[in-house]
């Protein structure tokens, strides 16, 4: 008559594991292509997530520095019209 709701969800499985692998070679793919650009530029680099870990901790240590000198800046502001 019908599937049984352990089948059916085996199957539902088997087919989100399908499109997750396709995506994945897409991602593959894209990264590869992206790749070959950026050697042809002269700028060899692993991948673009190499990248974008290398941008996301630059970016952290501008927000700490950012931080930092907005503190001294508010100290020193606090000297000036208090003294």
């Amino acid at each position: 008559m019908g599937k049984s709701l352990r089948q059916q969800e085996r199957e539902k499985q088997q087919q989100e594991l399908k499109a997750q692998k396709e995506r994945e070679k897409k991602r593959l793919k894209a990264e590869k292509k992206y790749q070959k650009e950026r050697e042809k530029q002269g700028f060899a680099t692993k991948s673009r997530k190499s990248e974008n870990d290398k941008i996301r901790d630059a970016g952290k240590k501008l927000n700490l520095a950012i931080l930092a000198v907005a503190a001294l800046l508010a100290i020193v502001l606090v000297i000036v019209f208090v003294v």
